[in-house]
């Protein structure tokens, strides 16, 4: 019981416990952040800032309502990975189980501003995974179920000893079995064949030579997975191209830019924000998308050379990804396409097929 161990029914309610307080975790995130404009949910918030500990701290009602939604994206985006490495923990998957460990936190600090229980119960589940006997299922120990671990009764050295076939009815002798007459010897009657001697005995058949298979030979690499990285790498390049070039442009010709921006779109509302704080903001998103695609790209090349754990990390990472483009797209419908592609390489790298290449 090491390796083909069964899964505990421990380890199955925690992860099942971090996968479904996960998805209401997000569903509870982002409807908080929709009813931030609301009057009720503005009055809310006053009477939080007229109480202490934020009465005196001087904190506005748009920096509140700003941190609030900063902290449920942040929980959204912690419990998305989360769902998905439940999945993996399923598979008794380390990687995954020290993964949730580290976005536990995240869980935990985000969930504060949903107004939900629902963080707490995800960072129980993940506690339940290093616990006893699911620990010792992920390290590929033996482990006992309470029933089989309960120690057994002492025989009393003292105790009368019954007697066989006085206080216990004796054991049935077993029945002698004559032996059976040896057979006798019968001539072959049939003509010999093309594989007989000419005296009648068979001439032992050679086997065909089967050909040889090297035990070291690698298993074929499941187009699914070949599918999911060239999507992360024109993605990556794409995006990337596209960010670059906009910085280009706003460190060569701002000015041009901006009044052609203005040109066609009057009406748009730059919150407040100036033509230097949009430009600094550019160059910073260009740095971070850069970073992320580069990392991305990196673990696609280790999934492509069978590491588990990149694997992992590139689910964890497009998933992210995918849930930012989500709320972007209610800005820009044009990012579909993007949050279209982020789906298809999840759903390719979590196909069966895939999984069980990486098991072998």
């Amino acid at each position: 019981m090491s390796q083909n161990a069964p899964r505990p029914g421990q380890a199955t309610f925690a992860a099942w416990l971090i996968i479904g307080g996960s998805v209401i975790l997000v569903l509870t995130a982002w409807q908080r952040i929709s009813t931030l404009h609301t009057l009720e949910a503005q009055e809310e918030l006053q009477r939080v800032l007229s109480e202490p500990p934020l009465s005196g701290t001087g904190v506005g009602l748009e920096g509140l309502k700003t941190t609030i939604r900063v902290l449920c994206m942040v929980a959204a985006a912690a419990a998305t990975a989360s769902a998905i490495l439940g999945v993996q923990a399923l598979q008794k998957s380390t990687s995954a189980r020290l993964a949730l460990t580290l976005l536990a936190p995240l869980v935990l600090v985000g969930g504060f501003a949903t107004r939900g229980f629902f963080a707490p119960l995800v960072v129980a589940g993940v506690a339940m995974l290093w616990l006893r006997p699911t620990r010792d299922w992920f390290a590929g120990r033996p482990w006992l179920p309470a029933s089989a671990s309960t120690p057994s009764r002492r025989h009393d050295p003292f105790a009368v000893q019954p007697r066989e076939g006085i206080d216990t009815p004796a054991k049935p002798e077993a029945p002698v079995v004559p032996p059976a007459p040896p057979a006798q010897e019968s001539r072959p009657t049939t003509q010999p064949g093309p594989h007989s001697s000419p005296y009648g005995a068979p001439l032992p058949e050679t086997p065909e030579p089967e050909p040889a298979v090297s035990p070291y030979a690698p298993a074929k690499r499941p187009g699914a997975l070949i599918s999911a990285c060239v999507i992360v790498w024109v993605s990556s390049a794409l995006v990337s191209g596209m960010m670059l070039l906009l910085s280009l442009v706003m460190a060569v010709a701002r000015d041009d830019f901006f009044a052609e921006l203005e040109r066609q779109q009057a009406d748009l509302d730059t919150q407040g924000m100036t033509e230097a704080d949009l430009a600094t903001g550019t160059f910073v998103m260009t740095a971070i998308i850069l970073v992320w695609s580069v990392a991305a790209s990196v673990l696609a090349v280790l999934a492509i050379r069978r590491q588990q754990w990149a694997r992992i990390a590139l689910v964890v990472s497009t998933a992210v990804v995918g849930l930012l483009l989500l709320a972007a797209t209610l800005v820009n419908p044009l990012l579909v396409v993007l949050l279209g592609a982020a789906l298809v390489t999840v759903w390719l790298l979590l196909r069966s097929d895939v999984s069980a290449w990486f098991k072998r």
